[in-house]
């Protein structure tokens, strides 16, 4: 037993000592400065804050857009018993080298389970683990994203045996394996998967039919099912209140009527089409997968001393750092880190696959790679893509298409080693492997050729920014001539890897030379190839110190002015960055503005209508107590005296009969003495009339709960500078520690009726929906694990009684020693 068990320990060794060399740095307690984490970072840093001080986590957060829960900013796993599985397959560690390594491991266990070679196993999981989609992902803070692909790999191996009559071990580990992804909470890669795993079931749908096995069908299809079900109830506790959530968001139904304007998220089911697709490939893009370089690499790409743009800027007296970096990216993308570079050789194999596996698998890879590319196209193909968008459940929830491709970057390694597999196992003829060799080859050849030798004068290399690229110095021709080399470059590179990597595979069936000098011409071509165009990427620049990497969190001296507030609860309005794209200020206050994909809808609303606008009473009514004006590096605060403050009573109603009109009305009112009142809660405030006459003031603050003091002479109304998120979906009113209702007003704000006298008030965050969904995770995510443990259990005791005797010597001219034949071969033979 441990005899079999040394190359899989050999292999973990191996991802392990790969991941530590590529990621050094994290060895030596750097950290990786990652775009989005730093936004985290800014939407995140109240409720960390909170945890650390008090143990508790809050689910809201007043750092953000006036307040809003914290769902999808801080990833929600509690009661998920799924988690130690993530701990142990990443050995405990933190990304990368955790996260790389878990995703090298199951890669490797897929291509076992397929039944391929170790070695050959190997060297798959190193191509998937190291390819630059994941390495970009990482390097812009995707990590969700990132956790979310490595687990595709363990879905796939309990989807295969299912379907091999493993029916009890594929639900399990479909169980597990989809379980863990969605825990991993980017329900978008985890949608675009299932939607390839459509074309998969109908592959076995009609596979089966023919071999008249639907019982069998039935059978595999209930236990994955089943085992969805599972992954579904573990991860309960996020998807049940983010669900609940999405209702409200940007992401779903429209508050407003709308006006026929479907550029804006008020105006659509779903997101608008214009801001879903903004990151949509061109074609261009797509054979980036291919040739990393064809489209420009990324927006900042290394160049050399020797460069047009080097020359230039010399040339201008500019002195240029060290690894300097210019704009040569031109594609259809707004901007990117880099391209979805699958590998050459990976490419290629897959081309290979294509015309040499057979079965359902091989569909659902051709085909699913087919889908996803074409919809990564977005509005560059709009026709076929307004078909999903517009049709889809749930599709047009989702931005940014071109991200699909990381699922492609996924399927393509799959059927490329698989290819492999076949050849190396004899599961095909020598002929078929040829045939597929010189098709496959072929046509890589052609497109390598073609953007090498044609590419440079079929493109124009004007890419959409390069107006702002010549108004900041650079000459375009200079960049042009710089996409151009770029292009011819990388494409005699994808030419020779696939030529040397085809080379071996034609000595190897052509018995030159030996299945070993194979795989190691293979794995260090492959190693090599997506190694050296990673670097480009990420590399040990990427990496600082942990004093550099708070350094960029540094408070301003703005920010500093502005803590000395004693105030416990204010907001600022930050107009010196990008106030609702940039989430910077909010890791020291609590603001107007921030950073989130998935905002509510009505504070989406009024950022258009009215934030946008600059509406004076809009900002007084969310408490902006500060503003900070100027540019970066000469800010400056100003302090608004008319801030309407936490809390405050009225002394009018304005009833209106529309959300339209509830909003437009913040115009017209002044908002420190009237509230406007949707006509759905007219009966709440039938009979009051308010005077205004008392005070009431915050005493304690904390994110998730707000305590006042109230004396009031009579009955009264008070509105508070706090979003209105309900009913029923978390915040609960007490009065004197009795629970109590209260309602929207102002659009975005509660309101709340007071009785004569002096009270306390306290508005508590609670979702009993959270609760509900804790409970249910734990007893889901119990039962996979109880299930994979009970399963190895069994295993290893049923091992442990029935030891496989060790194979009896055989005659040199027995079966079991002569050597494998071809079909061929077979076929003359009967004959």
């Amino acid at each position: 037993m441990l005899q079999k068990a040394i190359p899989h320990l050999i292999a973990l060794g191996i991802f392990f000592a790969l991941c530590a060399a590529f990621f050094f740095p994290q060895l030596e307690g750097k950290m990786p400065q990652q775009g989005d984490i730093i936004q985290y970072r800014g939407m995140s840093q109240e409720v960390r804050e909170y945890k650390e001080q008090t143990g508790e986590t809050s689910l809201w957060t007043n750092a953000m857009f006036g307040g809003m829960p914290t769902y999808q900013i801080n990833t929600v796993s509690e009661g998920n018993t799924l988690k130690v599985l993530d701990n142990i397959g990443t050995l405990g560690m933190k990304p990368p080298i955790g996260r790389f390594f878990l995703a090298m491991a199951g890669f490797y266990l897929l291509m076992v389970v397929l039944g391929a070679n170790p070695w050959l196993a190997v060297i798959g999981a190193i191509a998937f683990g190291l390819t630059t989609n994941n390495l970009i992902l990482f390097e812009a803070g995707h990590e969700t994203k990132v956790k979310s692909i490595s687990y595709l790999p363990i879905v796939t191996v309990g989807l295969l045996m299912a379907f091999r009559k493993r029916y009890l071990l594929g639900g399990i580990l479909f169980a597990t394996g989809l379980g863990l992804n969605i825990m991993a909470n980017h329900v978008q890669m985890t949608y675009y998967f299932a939607l390839t795993l459509l074309i998969f079931g109908i592959a076995e749908l009609v596979h089966n039919i023919k071999r008249n096995q639907m019982p069998h069908f039935a059978k595999a299809a209930g236990v994955l099912i089943a085992g969805g079900l599972l992954a579904l109830g573990a991860a309960a506790s996020n998807l049940w209140i983010t669900y609940e959530y999405s209702k409200d968001t940007m992401r779903g139904e429209p508050i407003l009527e709308t006006t026929g304007d479907a550029s804006s998220s008020s105006e659509t089911d779903g997101l608008a089409w214009d801001y879903a697709m903004q990151w949509s490939n061109g074609v261009v893009d797509l054979f980036a997968s291919y040739i990393p370089g064809v489209a420009g690499g990324g927006s900042q790409e290394a160049i050399g001393d020797d460069s047009a743009i080097a020359q230039d800027l010399r040339r201008k007296g500019a002195r240029l750092p060290a690894n300097f970096k210019a704009p040569l990216y031109w594609g259809d993308l707004p901007f990117t880190s880099g391209p979805i570079y699958f590998g050459s050789i990976v490419f290629f194999l897959f081309l290979m696959g294509l015309f040499l596996v057979k079965g359902p698998v091989k569909w659902w890879i051709g085909l699913g790679t087919l889908l996803t590319m074409l919809l990564s196209m977005g509005n560059n193909l709009e026709g076929f893509n307004r078909l999903f968008f517009d049709y889809f459940p749930l599709y047009n929830k989702f931005r940014t298409p071109n991200s699909i491709l990381s699922v492609t970057a996924f399927l393509v390694p799959v059927l490329g080693f698989l290819t492999l597999h076949k050849i190396i196992n004899k599961k095909v003829t020598k002929e078929e492997a040829m045939r597929s060799l010189k098709i496959g080859g072929g046509i890589a050849a052609a497109i390598a050729l073609f953007f090498a030798l044609l590419g440079p004068s079929f493109f124009d290399f004007n890419g959409a920014g390069d107006t702002r690229l010549e108004q900041s110095g650079f000459d375009l021709g200079a960049v042009r001539a710089d996409r151009q080399s770029l292009m011819r470059g990388d494409a005699f590179r994808t030419l020779i890897l696939v030529l040397l990597s085809g080379g071996l595979l034609w000595a190897y069936l052509q018995e030159k030379i030996k299945l070993n000098i194979l795989l190691i011409g293979l794995g260090v071509l492959i190693t090599f190839d997506h190694w050296t165009v990673g670097r480009r990427y990420v590399d040990e620049d990427l990496f600082v110190t942990e004093r550099q990497y708070f350094a960029g969190l540094a408070p301003r001296p703005v920010d500093e002015q502005i803590l000395q507030d004693t105030d416990p609860h204010y907001r600022v309005y930050d107009a010196s960055i990008n106030t609702f794209n940039s989430s910077k200020a909010s890791y020291y206050h609590k603001t107007i503005g921030g950073y989130h994909a998935a905002k509510l809808q009505r504070a989406q609303d009024l950022i258009d209508r009215h934030l946008s606008q600059g509406n004076q009473k809009v900002l007084d009514m969310l408490n902006t107590k500060y503003f900070i004006v100027g540019q970066p590096g000469q800010e400056q605060v100003q302090q608004n005296p008319n801030a309407l403050g936490n809390a405050w009573l009225i002394s009018n109603f304005q009833t209106v009969n529309s959300a339209n009109a509830e909003i437009d009305a913040l115009n017209d009112f002044d908002l420190a003495t009237t509230a406007v009142v949707h006509q759905d809660f007219k009966e709440y405030i039938a009979g009051l009339s308010p005077s205004g006459a008392g005070q009431i003031k915050l005493t304690s603050y904390a994110p998730n709960q707000l305590t006042y003091e109230a004396t009031v002479q009579g009955d009264q109304f008070a509105v508070f500078s706090e979003v209105w998120y309900g009913p029923d979906k978390g915040w609960q009113a007490y009065i004197d520690g009795q629970p109590v209702d209260h309602i929207r007003v102002n659009y975005l704000l509660r309101g709340l009726k007071i009785p004569a006298g002096q009270h306390e008030i306290t508005f508590e965050f609670s979702p009993a929906s959270f609760d509900r969904g804790v409970m249910v995770s734990r007893i889901f995510s119990s039962l996979i694990l109880l299930g994979l443990i009970g399963y190895v259990g069994y295993s290893g005791y049923q091992f442990y009684q029935n030891p496989p005797s060790e194979p009896k010597p055989q005659d040199a001219g027995s079966k079991q020693t002569q050597p494998a034949t071809t079909r061929t071969q077979r076929k003359k033979k009967k004959k």
